[in-house]
């Protein structure tokens, strides 16, 4: 569970709000798996695999779908 939806739904807020529906965002499995739940029509892709999972990732996410 995410130990802080507001600071985490702000962020979002910030990083879409110049109107663009595509970022590169470094998030942990736990936040991508939120923003999954958040807006369900949006497009992930890992743009690098880390092996180790306890590091963030960086996605491409799309809102636009």
């Amino acid at each position: 569970m995410l130990s802080n939806k507001e600071a985490f739904d702000e962020f979002l807020l910030e990083s879409f709000k110049d109107g663009r529906s595509k970022r590169e965002l470094r998030l942990s499995v736990e936040e991508a798996n939120y923003i999954k739940v958040k807006i369900p029509k949006a497009k992930f892709k890992k743009i690098h695999d880390n092996k180790n999972i306890s590091i963030k990732e960086w996605y491409e996410v799309d809102t636009q779908r």
